[in-house]
């Protein structure tokens, strides 16, 4: 059963999901009035037919919905309620807007730059207007019955803080149930509140006492404590809280808030939900096989110079464990010699012996990595993503460690344009978290950019 909060969010997001796909079609033909019977006398001759715009509605709708959900304006918490700030809403029309014009020129769409701007503009008052409309009505649907019942982890000055901020905070007041310390004996009581148990008593607390959200108030907590934590109970729809003076331990962060002046980020699960999932797959199905025919001609040449010059198939294919700890094949230019030991973990430092010339060339350019644009064909992995990992590697990952593989592996992240070679890959995850918590199209493109600039560089590549 969802907890209350998790209930009225999901309610929430998809009347919002409504009221933004009602702003759409209704702005455009606003705009399309606008223009054409009030302002024509103040314009150039407007030659294009209402057609024209009406058929790149269902575009506009998926660039809509994209842009917005890329900027996180389906977020929504017991403490930020249901409407991000002004912000956060500049950020998505900038994301639309660019995402248009990229549209328009990829299919040759000739618009008028003055429609889209009146677009732009119009929505968002029409879009506020429908948000706040749809919203009241999803609060009529799912109202929250009752205020959400709240574990805090932490003892001392920092969780009194804490507790003290919830009892002020007004939407909605919490009923903390109780403290939970790092270890028995550290005291009895925090601001009036009874200490409940340890730490480890949680998953079981968290059925008994059907807890909704979880505050993390203890400033001398560890990364690693902290994400076992989370992953012991993460498939129960818990909202875990943590108070920024903690942020930098964070594996990410999926939202931003406050609690009576005392700033908050939200720590979610890793999965971002069916739309974004499909979404992503889209743009691998739509970037892979685009790719494959345009790299065609280079993947030829170099698959014959292998051939040629080495021992061995060119193509060189090796168990990884993708997404839920799945097996798969992968596949790469061969790089190393024959006799290699495929399975040893490669030196940080310094010239790997088992690697040929021919292959430290593809290895300092990434050319090596071109055929696993066929494992994104066929759903292996992502574009963007943790890197695939070894089966022996993954086996020794902890609990936490484990999440990692809660998403699609990709040919480049996060860790790779920032750290490449010059850290192990097993030992940093670090990136590959943060990423989970704000992948989104338009960090993907980001990556996929700083991977052009880092790969043409020749900055330290596998």
């Amino acid at each position: 059963m969802l907890a209350p909060i998790r209930r009225q969010q999901r309610v929430f997001i998809l009347f919002l999901i409504a009221a933004d796909l009602l702003t759409v079609p209704l702005s455009l033909l606003a705009t399309w009035y606008i223009r054409t019977e009030w302002i024509a006398g103040f314009l150039p001759e407007f030659t294009h037919t209402i057609s024209t715009y009406l058929a790149t509605i269902p575009v506009l709708l998926l660039l809509w919905i994209a842009s917005w959900w890329s900027t996180g304006m389906y977020v929504f918490s017991s403490q930020q309620g249901a409407f991000p700030g002004l912000a956060r809403r500049i950020r998505a029309v900038f994301y639309l807007a660019v995402s248009i014009m990229a549209a328009s020129y990829l299919v040759k769409i000739d618009y008028s730059r003055i429609m889209l701007l009146m677009f732009l503009v119009l929505s968002q008052p029409v879009n506020i207007l429908l948000r706040s409309v749809f919203g009241s009505l999803a609060r009529k649907i799912a109202p929250m019955k009752e205020s959400p019942a709240t574990i805090v982890i932490g003892s001392g000055e920092f969780a009194e803080r804490v507790i003290t901020s919830l009892g002020k905070f007004p939407r909605p007041k919490h009923r903390i149930k109780g403290v939970l310390v790092e270890h028995q004996g550290i005291a009895e009581e925090v601001c009036g509140i009874k200490v409940i148990g340890e730490v480890r008593d949680l998953p079981r607390l968290v059925d008994s006492l059907s807890i909704d959200e979880v505050f993390f108030a203890s400033g001398s907590m560890n990364r690693t404590d902290m994400l076992r934590i989370v992953n012991s109970v993460q498939k129960q729809d818990i909202v875990f809280m943590l108070v920024t003076d903690l942020f930098e331990i964070a594996a990410g962060v999926s939202s931003l808030s406050s609690i009576s002046r005392m700033p908050v980020v939200e720590i979610g699960s890793s999965g971002r939900g069916t739309f974004s999932n499909l979404t992503k797959r889209l743009m691998d199905l739509i970037m892979s096989p685009l790719l494959i025919v345009l790299l065609a001609p280079l993947m030829a040449a170099i698959w014959i110079i292998l051939a040629v010059t080495g021992k061995g198939s060119p193509v060189f294919k090796q168990t990884r464990v993708g997404r839920y700890g799945r097996k798969f094949t992968l596949y790469k230019f061969r790089t190393m010699k024959p006799e290699a030991d495929e399975y040893e973990v490669a030196p940080v430092a310094g010239d790997d012996p088992r690697i040929t010339g021919i292959g430290r060339m593809l290895r300092k350019t990434s050319l090596d990595e071109l055929p696993q644009l066929f494992n994104v064909l066929l759903g292996h992995m992502s574009m963007v993503g943790p890197r695939p990992e070894m089966d022996f590697i993954v086996k020794d990952y902890n609990a936490w460690q484990r999440r990692r593989l809660d998403v699609k592996p990709g040919i480049t992240g996060l860790w790779q344009i920032m750290g490449r070679k010059d850290l192990p890959l097993h030992e940093n995850l670090e990136y590959d978290f943060y990423y989970m918590r704000n992948q989104s199209v338009m960090l993907d493109m980001a990556i996929l950019a700083r991977t052009v600039v880092t790969v043409l560089k020749g900055r330290g590549a596998y």
